[in-house]
């Protein structure tokens, strides 16, 4: 495979920089073949029966799938990377970059589909993807039992590659068999793999470009605005079901937002008022759903909804900058405007209902985000330590099942059965504190992994639903009795 050709599976590979210096292209040519690549029919005025027109259409889309897997590096590289600049306004989370995200994965993934079938080319392209993550054969020194295979993938299906597991450490792994750090996965796995790792490497491009564009007040030639329409043309309407307000429960707070919440000093106050105490208070407020987190969803909210924000999420928020020291809207009163840019309201400094929407309403940053950002913030509990437990070494966990007995061998029986914490303790009927200790043990010889909280609206929601999940127990105790 020639250098170039791996643009084909990663169009983000350094190479494409040498295929578009001093490059030409054709705007119509571009325009077109986005438009088919979302399934756009050509319009014709001439009058052809629907039968008659619809073979037509399937064997153009033929031919199209064709040029889709082997078009020359030096025309894809165009109709992957413009799409993805021109969403670049709009942000990785906008409903045009989920669209073009698809159709780019979609693309790729049927390119592997016969890449990766292809002995010739098959140690090339894994290469190629090693852009985007860390991918090799299968080795040799990779045990697995047969039962643990034949419960993890189809009986005429096999194990050929491996990933390292902490490149899908955002990812679902309870599915997964993980042997020595890897992840051993089929064909079929890897393609999805990769194309769910390709998307966030693309939409991470994209928030690049769109902080590349607002710092140097770049404006992008009309095409890409053409471009743009005919993405968003494209955006299907979504119906989402309006998640009702519920009032703050501060005992369910994550230690970041009670030590934003008390007021802090100045080198903190824009970043802990502004970006992360708005966000996480309006969503908790108006919207406590991780649905919020869907980037094919846009949140919808009643007038009600909004009417709360303005009349009862701003002044919690004022207050808290007013305690800081120095009160930040008294030292920064543009903050004040920045704080209804980021609920959505634009920069009003006296929005109404129908002001909302004409800035994006922002959710609240990552832990990761608030670590690099506002690390003195950072202070985790119990619950932001503690997450879902992922199987790393399922041949040792089965010996171990094998040669305890008693507390041991209930606790790990459990972990077959749920990677929930609380669940393993309800479910092996060991006490709380012994079920820690024995996985910590687990974690540490790397027979398990702990995938924890990476949100603070996630802390919020999922401590909401244990206390009402305690609640509705106690109450059903009590009618029994």
């Amino acid at each position: 495979m020639l250098s170039e050709e791996r643009i084909l599976i990663n169009p983000l590979d350094p190479v494409y920089k040498e295929l578009l210096q001093g490059a030409g292209y054709d705007e119509e040519d571009i325009l077109s073949e986005i438009e088919k690549r979302f399934g756009i029919r050509p319009k014709t005025k001439e009058k052809i029966h629907p039968k008659t027109k619809e073979k037509i259409y399937q064997k153009v889309k033929k031919q199209q799938i064709d040029r889709e897997i082997y078009n020359p590096p030096e025309k894809e590289v165009f109709y992957q990377l413009f799409p993805l600049v021109s969403v670049a306004r709009k942000g990785s989370r906008s409903r045009e970059a989920a669209l073009v995200l698809k159709m780019i994965s979609f693309v790729v993934k049927r390119r592997l589909w016969y890449a990766l079938d292809n002995p010739k080319i098959e140690k090339d392209v894994l290469d190629s993807m090693n852009g985007v993550t860390e991918v090799n054969p299968l080795s040799p020194d990779v045990d697995i039992p047969r039962e643990d295979a034949r419960r993890l993938i189809p009986v005429d299906d096999h194990f050929r590659y491996m990933v390292r597991w902490a490149c899908l450490s955002d990812y679902d792994l309870t599915q997964h068999y993980i042997v020595q750090g890897w992840v051993p996965l089929t064909k079929i796995q890897l393609i999805e793999a990769y194309a769910l790792l390709l998307k966030k490497t693309l939409a991470e491009y994209i928030d690049q470009k769109r902080a590349e564009y607002a710092s140097q007040n770049m404006k992008l030639p009309p095409f890409f605005g053409r471009l743009l329409h005919v993405i968003s043309s494209q955006v299907p309407a979504v119906s989402v079901t309006p998640v009702g307000a519920t009032e703050l429960e501060e005992s369910a707070f994550p230690p970041c937002i009670r030590e934003a919440l008390q007021g802090v000093s100045s080198g903190l106050r824009n970043y802990a008022i502004t970006v992360l105490l708005t966000s996480f208070l309006s969503y908790a407020r108006v919207y406590p759903s991780l649905s919020a987190f869907d980037q094919e969803k846009k949140p919808e909210i009643s007038s009600e909804q909004i009417e709360i924000l303005l009349e009862e999420v701003v002044p919690l928020i004022i207050e808290a900058g007013d305690r800081c020291d120095p009160p930040l809207f008294a030292d920064q009163p543009i903050e004040r405007l920045n704080v209804f840019y980021h609920l959505g309201f634009g920069l009003n400094d006296s929005p109404t209902q129908t002001s909302f929407g004409t800035s994006k309403w922002y959710l609240p940053p990552s832990c990761k985000k608030i670590r690099q950002n506002a690390p003195s913030l950072c202070k985790p509990d119990a619950l932001c330590s503690q997450g879902v437990y992922a199987i790393a070494d399922r041949k040792r966990l089965e010996h171990l099942i094998d040669i305890n007995a008693g507390d041991p061998q209930k606790v790990l029986l459990a972990l077959r059965r749920s990677r929930n914490p609380q669940k393993i303790v309800h479910l092996s009927g060991v006490d709380k504190n012994e079920v820690e200790r024995i996985v910590r043990n687990l974690e540490k010889e790397g027979i398990l992994i702990q995938i924890r909280v990476r949100n603070p609206l996630v802390y919020y929601v999922r401590k909401m639903r244990r206390k009402k999940g305690k609640r509705n127990k106690r109450k059903t105790r009590s009618n029994t009795d």
